[in-house]
Order: structure tokens, then C-alpha cells, then sequence
């Protein structure tokens, strides 16, 4: 926007002029954010985790979004927590009739007890048990890791799981920002894999998602 342009929508909206002077430019759209949020009415449950702020809720729509369009109807998920990422992958699998297995070393109590009052229980396993430890042999069309954000587990975790991923399915590793041995781990996997395709957001700690596909 040029100032000329700035001075004109100063002009037509005083009030918001006047806020963005008093609080700063940070400051004015964060709280222009948080209105939007206000103004926000969740229709089902994903979204009502989508506009609650945690380490994750901007990246729901994107997992969610990607399973369903995808198709992606058998979800590994590595690192439970609280269940944010639970849901959402969930909620694809309701639409789409798919399985969500989900890894976890602790019980994840709030994770069970928010998907038991979601009525989500039938499309989900899950497994208390260290991801490194675990016998897995089952194909995978969604693999997302979220767990110990050291590079060696991180690129541990890719090479015990990766494999299982169906050519034409999806990698997502969070929190590539916030934990840089993961971004490296993905920097290293991915040499000399032109199978694999990785995009990443740098927003909410970080986001990587990696397509598997034919060979560029």
C-alpha cells in the first residue's frame, strides 16, 4: 500500500488510524487478530481448536485438509501430547472413512479424554509405547512425526518410517523452526531423494510437509 493509499483508508477510517498510531503496527494487528478470533463461531470441534491458541492450531486446517483431499486414509501419527494434531487427523478420518494410529511414550489422558467426548474413538488405535521401539509393518498414507525434537530421532524416526509411505503419500514433521535438528534431519533425508518433495512453512513453530512421489 502506498502512503497515498495509506492516507486515504486513515481518512475513511479514523478510529482504526488512531488505534494503529496509539498502539504500533505490531501492537494494532495483533489486536485486529484477536478480534477476528472474537468474531470467529466454531461449527464443529476442529475448529474450535483451530482458533485457540497452542504450539500447533495454526497448521490443523492444513493436516486436515491434506489427509481428507488426498485421500490419506491410514494416518500414523508420532507424538500425541494434548491431541490437537489427534483431532484434526481424526476428523479427515471420520469424512473419509480412515484409521488414525497414534504413538505416544505417555498415557496422553487429555488427548483420550477429548476424542472419547468427540465420539471419535472408532477410528482411532492408540499406542503407548516408544516410536523407536515399536514393530511396525503396516502401509502408510499419512506419516507425522511430532515427538522428541533431536536430529537423530527425528532422522531415526524418518528411517524406520518413511518406507512404509505409499508413493503418493505424505510426510509432515512439526516444529522445524522452533527445534533445528529436525530441520536438518530433513535436510539430510531428503539428499539425493528425488522421490521425495518437501515444502515448509516457517509460521507456529514450523511445519514441513513432504510429498512422495515419482522421481523429478
Amino acid at each position: 500500500m502506498t502512503k497515498s493509499q495509506k492516507l486515504k483508508s486513515g481518512l475513511r477510517h479514523p478510529k482504526r488510524a488512531l488505534d494503529y498510531l496509539l498502539h504500533g503496527k505490531q501492537r494494532y494487528y495483533l489486536l485486529q487478530a484477536e478480534k477476528m478470533e472474537h468474531n470467529i463461531r466454531p461449527a464443529i470441534p476442529l475448529e474450535a481448536h483451530m482458533v485457540k491458541p497452542t504450539d500447533i492450531h495454526e497448521h490443523l486446517a492444513t493436516l486436515n485438509m491434506l489427509t481428507i483431499e488426498l485421500g490419506l486414509k491410514t494416518v500414523l501419527e508420532l507424538g500425541t501430547g494434548t491431541g490437537e494434531t489427534t483431532i484434526a487427523f481424526l476428523d479427515a478420518a471420520k469424512k473419509i472413512n480412515g484409521k488414525v494410529y497414534s504413538i505416544d511414550i505417555d498415557q496422553c489422558e487429555e488427548a483420550h479424554t477429548k476424542i472419547k467426548a468427540y465420539n471419535l474413538e472408532k477410528h482411532w488405535t492408540f499406542i503407548r509405547e516408544n516410536s523407536l521401539k515399536l514393530k511396525w509393518d503396516k502401509p502408510i498414507d499419512h506419516l507425522f512425526i511430532d515427538t522428541i525434537h533431536t536430529y537423530q530421532h527425528a532422522i531415526d524416526e524418518l528411517k524406520k518410517y518413511e518406507p512404509y509411505v505409499r508413493i503418493g503419500g505424505l510426510i509432515t514433521l512439526h516444529d522445524i523452526i522452533t527445534w533445528p535438528g529436525v530441520m536438518g534431519a530433513i535436510n539430510d533425508y531428503n539428499k539425493n531423494r528425488q522421490d521425495l518433495h518437501p515444502y515448509k512453512y516457517f509460521n507456529n513453530n514450523g511445519l514441513a510437509v513432504i510429498f512422495k512421489g515419482s522421481k523429478r
